[in-house]
């Protein structure tokens, strides 16, 4: 088995495709039981990957053995799994478009003093709702955010919060907006914004937080990084009353104000457009954030959104996620997929298919078949070459002139004065060439189409074969060309072997007239000095 992968080795990728399934589908048992798969794991590209592979299987065996944490829901049937893919997939689109987006110099002039913005969360808990109190100034180079928090505080940092949950009384079992008819004289608050101007003071240390309304709230510091989204509404407010006077009646008023938004049932207002209202004009990433507004939308309909326990059920969901993600990544390793060579073999799969040397069930068809039968040129340009007939309007001498360009190796050459018909069969055979490396290259396959095409088809002595083919002298033919006499021999040569390879091709293909051709080419370059019997071998 081993011998037949390093033969195989030798051939060219294409030719190993074709060999391999050739072999796979032979009748004899021995060789039917070999894959191509088997043949890559045992080539020098996956050694060490293989050589790992017992310890790989002890690690698997080892976290398959774990036992399984379970997320036990208070609210029911658990919806974790899926809270946390949309978490994890709001995270990576944040990541990729806030920087962008938000500090933007368009959504800068929108995060003014009133507008409704989400803030991320600390805790990763739950996204805050809130709205800017205060913008940059040259001395302070943050944002100051009034938000509203599903928890409430466990210490009250001003006495008109602490006199508010006196008067409604304990929260122990969770909290609620007080109805306005049943509000204390402390909550509260006048439907005007104070017109009284303030001094710039800010008598309240940030982190500032309390309770109002039966709502917790925290008035902190924020920087343009930390905003998660700029919503479309904005709301009247007093900074005088929250910076300064620090009044509960405003307090509450704002909580209110918040509150009110979310009363439709839905937990965040709607977001600024990104073309209509940032201006923004990058397709990809416009397309981004509206992927990501929408992951946000789905968050707060689910029902864990909001959970006391959200928290600690989202590291249990990272850690059973991250337990996953480790198990399929040995099961990758260690899988055939996994193999180094395997997404090239791949791509060179799908290209024999789609020009039709191998059906969907990897059957070698006909063209697979004469693809198998070129050795001196590159497979799949011969077999194009062939199956578009390419041949057909030449002459013997035009087609083995054309076809010197399979075996032709130098690049650099003087350029050939070719026949309009010569011109012409170059220019299509060359068209095949630059197809068929497009094609590769759609498949990911690592190729240039134009380097494919000059690295396969070298058509330097093509004038030189053809009048060599009509009987001309061959001290005439080196005149024509620059190249030097021992390769034109070299290359003439190795062109009877590829006469005899489109002979047998256009056998299997059944076209007698190609066989004929060829074999006419064949006699037409066998002659004079060029096939002459060496003297190393004959001992004369």
């Amino acid at each position: 088995m081993v011998a037949v992968s390093a033969a195989v080795g030798w051939l060219s990728p294409y030719r190993f495709v074709a060999v391999s399934h050739c072999r796979q589908f032979s009748s004899c048992r021995a060789v039917k039981s070999l894959k191509v798969e088997d043949m890559l794991k045992r080539s020098f590209a996956e050694f060490h990957a293989q050589k790992k592979l017992p310890e790989m299987q002890q690690l698997l065996k080892r976290k398959l053995d774990q036992p399984r944490k379970a997320i036990e829901c208070i609210k029911g049937e658990p919806t974790i799994e899926e809270y946390y893919d949309l978490y994890s997939e709001a995270e990576t689109y944040n990541n990729q478009i806030s920087e962008a987006i938000l500090q933007s110099p368009n959504a800068q002039q929108f995060l003014n003093r009133g507008r409704v913005v989400i803030v991320k969360s600390e805790s990763a808990q739950d996204h805050l709702l809130g709205v800017v109190v205060k913008t940059p100034s040259p001395s302070n180079k943050t944002y100051i955010v009034f938000v509203i928090k599903p928890d409430m505080p466990s210490l009250m940092q001003s006495a008109s919060s602490g006199a508010m949950q006196n008067k409604s009384g304990s929260f122990d079992q969770g909290y609620f907006v007080m109805p306005k008819s049943r509000r204390g004289l402390l909550d509260e608050y006048s439907t005007s914004v104070s017109a009284r101007k303030g001094k710039g003071i800010i008598n309240i240390t940030m982190p500032y937080c309390g309770s109002a309304s039966g709502m917790g709230y925290e008035v902190r510091e924020v920087d343009s990084k930390e905003f998660l989204c700029i919503c479309s509404t904005k709301i009247k407010i007093d900074p005088v009353g929250l910076l300064e006077d620090v009044s509960s009646s405003v307090y509450s008023k704002t909580v209110q104000l918040l509150v009110d938004l979310k009363s439709d049932g839905n937990k965040y207002p709607p977001a600024l457009d990104p073309v209509r209202d940032l201006k923004l004009r990058d397709v990809k990433l416009v397309a981004k954030y509206q992927k990501w507004t929408r992951l946000l939308e789905k968050m707060s309909q689910n029902q864990c959104h909001g959970c006391i326990k959200l928290e600690e059920h989202l590291k249990l969901a990272k850690e059973i996620k991250k337990h996953e993600e480790e198990v399929y990544a040995l099961q990758f390793q260690m899988s055939d997929e996994a193999l180094k060579q395997m997404p090239d073999f791949q791509g060179r799969i799908d290209v024999l298919k789609k020009i039709e040397c191998i059906d969907e069930d990897l059957v070698v068809q006909m063209k697979g078949r004469v693809a198998c039968e070129m050795n001196s040129g590159e497979e799949l340009i011969c077999t194009e070459c062939l199956f578009e007939n390419q041949m057909d309007e030449l002459e013997p001498e035009e087609a083995v002139a054309i076809m010197s360009a399979f075996v032709f190796q130098q690049r650099n050459t003087s350029e050939p004065s070719l026949t309009p018909k010569l011109a012409e069969a170059k220019q299509r055979l060359y068209k095949t060439a630059l197809r068929l490396g497009e094609l590769q290259a759609q498949f990911n396959l690592p190729i240039n189409p134009a380097e494919y095409a000059q690295e396969n088809l070298k058509f330097g002595l093509v004038e030189v074969v053809y009048e060599w083919a009509k009987g001309t002298p061959f001290a005439e033919i080196c005149e024509l060309t620059d190249v030097p006499e021992g390769l034109i021999v070299r290359t003439i040569v190795r062109l009877d072997e590829t006469c005899r390879e489109f002979k047998n091709a256009a056998a299997i293909m059944g076209n007698s007239a190609i066989c004929k051709k060829m074999e006419i080419a064949s006699n037409a370059i066998k002659r004079d000095i060029v096939f002459a019997a060496s003297l190393y071998i004959t001992g004369v």
